[in-house]
């Protein structure tokens, strides 16, 4: 059986085995402590841990740990009267809970496995409570929790009545939160991180499947499972789960503030990005109104993906890459998936990062990081060097109509040939203007009519882009570090233009793949301005080229 964060379970053995397992190369040490009806330990004695690995009365012993795995042993029978629950917590020494994936705590009983908890969606933190055995009707029940301490094994420790000696345990800063008031009057206060603040709650029960633990208001409870009761014993051989329903004032509420939450995410993504005060400031909220980081990691998930689009959109919008906003790219990608999971949008995100790749390519090339050909039967000077070599349809527009002629386009150091079936022309880089690509073509601007015109090609953006960049070699061209594209929209237009969109190609509403397009091309006049911009996915800006 499998327990649900919340759930509880009765426990059908007199002494037990846990065994915690998870993956990768993080060490997780494992914790107990017998707490009194108070929800404190009667003293230190009562806190087994890595320095005092065996409980006195020999209940609860530390069990012997592996890579991966960690244990303790319970022997419920020998617990004393007046231990009424044990909670079982575990610590990492560096990183987080977030850090351990696949995290999976099993309840062994002398004739096998009872039940597991999976630890889903852990939070940062350094020391977390796993679950607790619990006394209930004269047995014991064990309750799946799941809840962390950003303090760390000091604040875990701390929290149930363990003292701490300053000498061994170094100071920890304390997040904000919500935590015991001070004056003991059973309230919860908010701390702020430096000083309390005036912000105070009743402290409703924790651990009460029919109360819910945010706003102390009931709930419907539900049992799930168990077997049939048995005929000559009276007994059913599983016992049923307790989960609880969804408390439906606090959905209600959590709904409402989420909406607000997702609207603030989006505007420090926006303009900071993930990381920095802003940011923090987010996890602190939703501390604040009690909801749990897994709401808000769930809530974040499409957010980051639309922010991926939409860093990548904006990149590109001055034709070209520089290795900042790839590292930007790079950073923001980390930062996100620490904070939401992404493995869905896996795909998505090699899909971007391969974009950006490509882009940075690219704009090496065009700045001069020309590529190097070899074509023995060519005929060229002696230091001449072959940049270009494709199949290409030559498009011409003669005053009968275009005029398409099949051929090969050679791109080197001094020139711009074109060879097809019987013709042929030789452009030197002084009677080019201007090279771009557009859509499947390359467009040559010369002073001249011969050897100017389009050139069908495969890739034309490569194409264009080896050629622009032997243009500004052979013209001295070569833009300087810093120095951007003439064709480069300003920053506040692209939020603009993006915000108007809402992120999405006005053709057909894709979110994915987007790019800026002059509605009348640059090439042909069209102005940098908001209103000739819009957002297009890449098959409607291709279509939009094959109709053009």
């Amino acid at each position: 059986m499998e327990l649900a964060r919340g759930a509880n379970a009765l426990v059908a053995a007199s002494a037990v085995s846990l065994v915690l397992q998870w993956d990768g190369g993080r060490e997780v040490d494992p914790h107990a402590l017998l707490l009194a009806e108070s929800g404190k330990i009667r003293s230190d004695d009562d806190f087994v841990f890595f320095n005092a690995p065996e409980h006195p009365s020999g209940a609860v012993v530390l069990e012997q740990v592996a890579a991966g795995q960690a244990g303790l042993a319970v022997n419920l029978s020998a617990i004393e009267p007046s231990v009424d629950r044990v909670v079982i917590a575990g610590s990492v020494a560096s990183g987080s809970f977030q850090d351990v994936p696949a995290l999976v705590l099993s309840v062994l009983g002398t004739g096998g496995r009872l039940f597991d908890y999976r630890v889903s969606g852990p939070e940062a933190v350094q020391a977390m409570v796993f679950g607790e055995f619990y006394r209930r009707d004269g047995g014991w029940k064990f309750r799946a929790v799941g809840q962390g301490w950003s303090s760390g094994l000091r604040g875990l420790a701390e929290e149930f009545g363990v003292s701490v000696d300053d000498d061994e345990t170094p100071a920890q800063v304390i997040a904000p939160g919500w935590y015991a008031a001070p004056d003991g009057t059973g309230h919860m206060q908010w701390w702020t991180g430096t000083a309390w603040a005036a912000d105070r709650r009743p402290r409703h029960p924790q651990h009460e499947p029919a109360i819910c633990e945010r706003c102390g208001r009931p709930r419907a409870v539900h049992r799930v499972g168990g077997a049939p009761r048995s005929r000559s014993f009276g007994q059913s051989s599983a016992q049923p789960t307790v989960v609880a329903s969804p408390c439906q004032w606090c959905q209600r509420e959590v709904q409402r503030l989420m909406d607000a939450w997702r609207g603030q995410a989006w505007q420090v993504l926006t303009e900071d990005g993930p990381g920095g005060s802003r940011w923090d400031d987010l996890w602190v909220t939703l501390r604040f109104h009690m909801i749990s980081e897994a709401t808000g990691r769930e809530a974040l998930r499409s957010l980051a993906i639309a922010h991926l689009e939409r860093m990548v959109a904006f990149a590109f919008a001055d034709n070209q890459i520089d290795q900042q906003e790839l590292d930007d790219f790079e950073r923001t990608v980390s930062e996100l998936q620490a904070a939401t999971d992404l493995s869905t949008a896996g795909s998505l995100i090699h899909g971007l990062r391969q974009r950006m790749l490509r882009g940075r390519s690219l704009t090496e090339v065009r700045a001069g990081d020309l590529p190097r050909l070899s074509r023995p039967d060519l005929h060229l000077a002696m230091d001449e060097l072959l940049h270009v070599d494709v199949d290409a349809t030559q498009i011409r527009f003669l005053a009968s109509g275009p005029k398409q002629t099949t051929g090969r386009l050679f791109g080197s150091s001094s020139k711009l040939r074109f060879i097809g079936a019987g013709t042929g022309s030789e452009l030197a880089w002084a009677k080019i203007v201007a090279i771009r690509h557009e859509y499947d073509t390359v467009v040559i601007d010369a002073t001249t009519a011969r050897g100017g015109g389009s050139y069908r090609v495969r890739d034309a953006e490569y194409v264009a882009a080896v050629l622009e960049g032997a243009l500004r070699v052979a013209k001295r061209l070569v833009l300087a570090p810093g120095q951007r594209d003439s064709r480069a929209i300003p920053q506040e237009m692209k939020s603009r233009v993006w915000q108007r969109d809402g992120g999405k190609c006005v053709e057909c509403g894709a979110q994915e793949y987007l790019e800026f397009d002059h509605v009348i091309p640059w090439s042909r006049g069209g102005a940098t301005s908001i209103d000739n911009l819009q957002i297009l996915c890449r098959g409607c800006n291709l279509a939009k080229g094959a109709r053009m």
